[in-house]
């Protein structure tokens, strides 16, 4: 063994690092993945057996038909009618309840 491994060893608690106090609490340290940002590729049996998913197409350009009906996704609706669907005016009258106007007798000798 070389003195790299054998520090690496000799700092193991339990088989594992000792834990990290900062202020008194521990920290949490998670244990991170390598090489976990490989793609998974099919093999030609999977690829047979699955199938490959149709290519994605952008939002903006899709049209769908529902109820027999075509629909153009965002472009079915103009951007002024959508303004005014969405876009509410603001109130004139302030609809809070008003704060009680009574006053309180506090029945006490001076």
């Amino acid at each position: 063994m070389s003195s790299a491994e054998v520090a690496a060893t000799a700092d193991l608690k339990a088989g594992h690092a000792p834990a990290v106090k900062v202020g008194g609490m521990r920290v949490v340290q998670h244990k991170r993945e390598g090489d976990k940002s490989e793609i998974a590729t099919m093999t030609p049996e999977e690829e047979a057996e699955f199938g490959t998913s149709p290519p994605k197409v952008d939002k903006h350009h899709q049209s769908l038909i529902i109820s027999g009906a075509v629909t153009k996704g965002d472009r079915d609706f103009t951007t002024q009618a959508l303004k005014c669907f969405q876009e509410k005016p603001v109130p004139t009258h302030d609809a809070r309840p008003r704060p009680p106007q009574v006053s309180h007798h506090i029945h006490q000798p001076r």
